[in-house]
């Protein structure tokens, strides 16, 4: 008797709803590999029966409580196909899709890809990047600053720009290692993972515009599907604060480019990315993140809603090893913008959220009665909503407008000087479209 066919999703949460409902569609068992309960409110709740088996995960850092499961999914089923935007289980989903026979980046290349010293090291032996780094030992011994210009303090394994402080001298580094010390990350999936390494990396902060590179890899073919340009919080750049996608940029064949040969000289082969790089006036483009999977939040919405294509097939297609069709990109489009809600300062406690009507997949990112640190900083975003637009203009308008639109604990968030938000002189121009940049069609 043939086995079962199933579609695994690692983590599922957030926009992963509409990967999981189009390989439902396909006829698939939908199976949830889940730390986390799945969602149950919002826009993202899952709907009964849509989930077949839902497997418990006590911990993505214990490899002796992940295998077996992925073994014990092996045995059951026929996988077909999987997905997930979760950092800490991206190397699981990898060892999955060797043990089923699917395309995918080995294991041990994904853990380097998500070490963020190791891919530095890499991009210097490439000749691919002008930044350097130091040892966090070292430059915590520093009497005067051992860099030519400030510098960014993360995590060697980090997500969603949790715990990255901007550093100018050795008094700002040792500050901002006591906050780290001191901080508590309230999301559990995030803090472990942060933690299961421990390390953190000091490197030149580079210069320029924060973007990123959307592209679907096909058995090591990169396919181009849009630069996203980016919002950040204007009080501390590090922390981003919403996209804009479809981005048209000046320079942008150069950053394809430079994305393509990262991608060769880090061993990409299969999969999803989402490439962070700080893009030079000149078109130098210097990543500064690289993270082997699809954007995150509701990218796949944004997505779908900016091309009027149903983005969550591209999605199975790629889960499945199936090439996908990209040539939507190359279709008339609308403009779609995600922004993150930050409260106002002094607020400690999160109790309700209102959106205005014109948003979508507008949803709540804390949980009611959760404590909040009162100064609006990186760990504090209450809120994500999208809108959209027939024009770049608009759509960056209409992002601005409905982030100070949104009510928090009774109150509109408004214009406060803390929560503004900065972002390139290119976001809301409304650029000649490019020409196409090739990849699987």
């Amino acid at each position: 008797m043939p086995r079962r066919r199933a579609f695994v999703l690692f983590e599922m949460m957030n926009a992963m709803l509409v990967t999981a409902q189009a390989a439902k569609a396909r006829g698939f068992e939908i199976v949830a590999l889940n730390r986390n309960p799945l969602c149950s409110e919002g826009p993202f709740t899952v709907p009964d029966g849509l989930v077949d088996e839902y497997v418990q995960v006590a911990s993505w850092t214990d490899p002796t409580i992940v295998e077996p499961l992925l073994k014990y999914l092996v045995n059951r089923y026929e996988i077909v196909g999987t997905h997930s935007v979760f950092e800490g289980a991206l190397p699981h989903q990898a060892a999955l899709r060797e043990l089923a026979g699917l395309p995918t980046t080995d294991p041990a290349t994904l853990r380097r890809i998500l070490d963020k010293a190791q891919v530095r090291a890499r991009l210097q032996e490439a000749g691919l990047t002008a930044l350097r780094t130091a040892p966090l030992d070292e430059a915590l011994a520093w009497e005067t600053w051992g860099f030519d210009r400030p510098a960014v303090l993360k995590p060697a394994n980090g997500t969603g720009s949790a715990l990255c402080f901007e550093v100018s001298s050795p008094e700002e580094l040792r500050a901002a290692m006591e906050t780290v010390e001191r901080t508590e990350v309230v999301n559990p999936l995030m803090r472990d993972y942060i933690r299961a390494h421990g390390a953190f990396v000091l490197e030149e902060r580079a210069e320029g515009e924060l973007l990123s590179v959307e592209s679907m890899v096909h058995r090591g073919e990169v396919g181009f599907v849009a630069l996203t340009g980016r919002y950040v919080l204007a009080s501390d750049p590090v922390v981003e604060q919403g996209t804009q996608l479809p981005y048209f940029h000046p320079h942008m064949d150069r950053i394809v480019e430079t994305s393509r040969a990262v991608h060769e000289a880090l061993g990409f082969h299969h999969g999803g990315t989402h490439l962070e790089f700080m893009v030079a006036e000149d078109g130098t483009a210097e990543l500064i993140d690289f993270n082997p999977r699809s954007a995150g939040f509701a990218s796949p919405v944004a997505t779908g809603a900016a091309y009027g294509v149903d983005f969550a097939e591209v999605l199975v297609d790629v889960g499945c090893g199936i090439r996908p069709d990209l040539s939507f990109t190359e279709r008339t489009h609308r403009f779609a913008v995600e922004m993150l809600v930050m409260p106002r300062p002094g607020t400690t406690e999160f109790r309700s959220i209102e959106f205005p009507a014109d948003a979508l997949a507008a949803r709540a990112s804390k949980t009611r009665g959760e404590k909040l640190s009162g100064r609006a900083d990186q760990l504090d975003a209450v809120g994500m909503f999208i809108v959209t637009g027939d024009t770049a203009s608009e759509a960056h308008r209409r992002g601005l407008e409905a982030r100070c639109e949104v009510v928090v604990n009774g109150e509109p968030v408004g214009d406060h000087p803390r929560n503004v938000v900065a972002h390139s002189r290119h976001i809301g121009r409304d650029l000649p479209a490019p020409t196409p940049t090739g990849g699987p069609r």
